[in-house]
């Protein structure tokens, strides 16, 4: 199984949150872990902007081991088919978590976030929370 870690999960990650190091043990032994682009500059930008605890030098080694999954034009193609859906049925959620989910659903990948909600409306999606 492959996991895609969305921005707070990473954040929850670096700050020690036991039950998602729990989760990232789990899913890193038994599957494969990996960061969407979009996850990967969503959190590089915060630490861009505001490093107090020179983090990003770790996040970096974390990407590197984990890898980035790039979106391609299939991807675009299914954030597409998404926001048109939603669109119809009077939902709207950002355009930044409806790539984050599309790539997940293109590459088969269960999203792990703290935000579910943000993604349960796409069609298609696998969400995993490891705070609860």
């Amino acid at each position: 199984m492959t996991y895609f870690l969305d921005t707070n999960v990473i954040i929850d990650l670096l700050n020690g949150n036991s039950n998602v190091l729990a989760g990232f043990k789990n899913a890193y032994v038994s599957g494969t872990v990996r960061i969407p682009d979009l996850v990967y500059y969503e959190v590089l930008r915060g630490f861009e902007y505001s490093d107090s605890k020179n983090r990003k030098a770790a996040f970096e080694v974390f990407a590197q081991r984990c890898g980035i999954d790039f979106m391609g034009a299939e991807t675009l193609r299914e954030a597409a088919k998404q926001y048109a859906d939603l669109k119809k049925h009077g939902i709207t959620i950002d355009d930044d978590d409806i790539l984050i989910g599309s790539l997940a659903i293109e590459r088969n990948a269960t999203l792990v976030t703290n935000n579910t909600k943000h993604f349960m409306n796409l069609k298609g999606i696998q969400l995993d929370n490891w705070v609860n």
